[in-house]
Parts: C-alpha cells; structure tokens; sequence
C-alpha cells in the first residue's frame, strides 16, 4: 500500500515539530496532533487518553506516528506517566486496528532497557547491547515503554499483515541541548539518567528519518529499533567508562573500543536504511 496521508501525534513536542518537517519535505501529507497547538500548522487537538478522540482523529490515514508521550518520569508523578503513555499507545493501535491501518511507528525509549531511571543498580547481560537484549526497566517510564512494545506484539497476533515499528530513542540532541552537553562531555560523570542512557545521544533531524524510514518499512511484523549514534558524546574511552560504573564480567565485544556507543544502532542501518547523519555538536559525521 502506498503511503500518503500520515498522522503524527506529539506534533508540537521536540522529534514531533522535526518529523513533521521531515515528512513535509518528503512529499506526504501530514496531518499533525497533539494536546496543545505551539508550532505554525495547524495542529488538530486532541487527548490521546480517549479512545473515541483518536479513532476520529486517524480516520482516512495510511500511517500514524505515535509521538506523544510524558518523556520521562521526572515532572510528573508515577501513576500520570505510566497511565498516559501506557493507554495513549493502546488507544493508538486499538484505533489502527478498527481502521485497518498498517502502519503504526511508536516511540520507545533506551528507558525500557532498564539503565536510566533505575532504583537498583545492575549490569548488563553484555556489550554492545542490541534489540535481542532484555528489557529490565523497574521505574514507570521504562516500565511504560516496554509495555508499549508487548502491546506492538499482541497487536501484530491479532492483525499479522500490520507493519509496527518501536523506536528506542536515547539522549535526543538539539540546540537548547548544548548547554549541559558540552559540560557533559569532559566533566565528572554522574549517577544520572544520561548515564544511564550509557552517554549515548541522537541529533533530533535523525530521530526524525528514522522516524520516516519506519512508517515506510513495509515488511509486515513488529521490530524494535535502537535510535542513536555510533559513538557517544563524551571525550574519554568507553570501556573506562563501563568500568567505572558498570563493573562486572559481563561479556563485551571486541569491536566496543574508543568512543564506539554501547548501544547498538545496525539494525536500523539494516532494516530500514536509516544511518545517523549527525554529531554532539550537530555537525555532520
């Protein structure tokens, strides 16, 4: 089926207002969506809490990216993060299912990996850490995210012919994130969320390709997606990094040396053609 007419939830947020631009130039037809309108098209409002809102709002689409989320769990309480993100994905692919609508790209997050956010510290099962590594998330965003993946795989039984795509966004770059990354880069590290997104960053114009690139990935099943750049944003060696904070003797590749990212990306590069374009400092690589 071709793709023409796309819905993005999340329009006005920071990979939404980027997506919608990218899809834009792209040639599609992009209707936009979120709770509030603050960008300069014309953003249709709408509560992705409420089923019968989203199914309105998804009617005579080809594909849905699903961008509306609480981004972390910092600014809210537990049972707001989890409710929002958990019900909004279910009512997004519950409204794809009765509109047989075969596309659907959710956002995920390096959170359901477990690392960022955590309460109880624990290593990983190894390095560099693909799609096939478990989800071990103990705080409710991350808890929100892998849930929003079993709910992409239950679909996917119910309907098999569906194409869904689950972005596991890390560290999202923009201008207004230069500020701390360039303290970050040399600076003393901390026992924070970015540490535990293990330094990792993607520039927010690749967070948007991918986001392109999968709703025109047109292979029927669910696949999970590591979003992030090949190495990562600080200065020192990453497995000196790993050593000071995840020490332990877990198997580690030998192909991690240098700045190389403990998270792997080539998946993407494979299925889906998708490669970051963009450094720290958003220059190109």
């Amino acid at each position: 089926m071709t793709i023409r007419k796309v819905l993005v939830s999340g329009a006005d947020g920071k990979i939404g207002r980027v997506t919608v631009e990218e899809l834009i130039d792209h040639g599609y037809d992009v209707t936009p969506a979120d709770k509030e309108r603050k960008q300069r098209w014309d953003t249709q409002l709408v509560d992705f809490e409420d089923l019968g809102q989203v199914i309105g709002v998804m009617r005579d689409h080809d594909a849905v990216i699903h961008l509306a989320a609480i981004p972390s769990p910092i600014a809210h309480t537990a049972d707001v993060v989890f409710r929002n993100n958990v019900i909004s994905t279910f009512n997004v692919l519950e409204a794809a299912a009765i509109l047989d609508i075969k596309h659907v790209v959710l956002a995920s997050s390096i959170s359901a990996l477990g690392y960022a956010f955590r309460f109880r510290h624990f290593n990983p099962v190894y390095l560099p850490i693909d799609e096939s590594h478990p989800t071990l998330s103990q705080d409710c965003y991350g808890l929100s995210k892998m849930i929003g993946e079993t709910l992409a795989e239950g679909y996917l039984r119910r309907l098999p012919d569906m194409s869904l795509a689950s972005l596991r966004f890390t560290t999202v770059i923009d201008d207004e994130a230069q500020g701390w990354l360039q303290a970050a880069r040399s600076g003393p590290t901390r026992d924070d969320e970015r540490y535990g997104a293990f330094w990792t960053f993607v520039d927010v114009r690749d967070a948007a390709s991918a986001c392109r690139l999968a709703m025109a990935y047109s292979v029927p099943g669910h696949e999970a997606f590591n979003i992030c750049a090949p190495s990562t944003y600080r200065e020192e060696d990453t497995r000196a990094l790993l050593a000071r904070h995840f020490p332990g003797g877990y198997p580690v590749a030998s192909e991690l040396k240098g700045r190389a990212s403990p998270v792997d990306p080539r998946k993407a590069e494979r299925l889906l053609g998708w490669r970051a374009r963009y450094n720290w400092d958003r220059s190109a690589f």
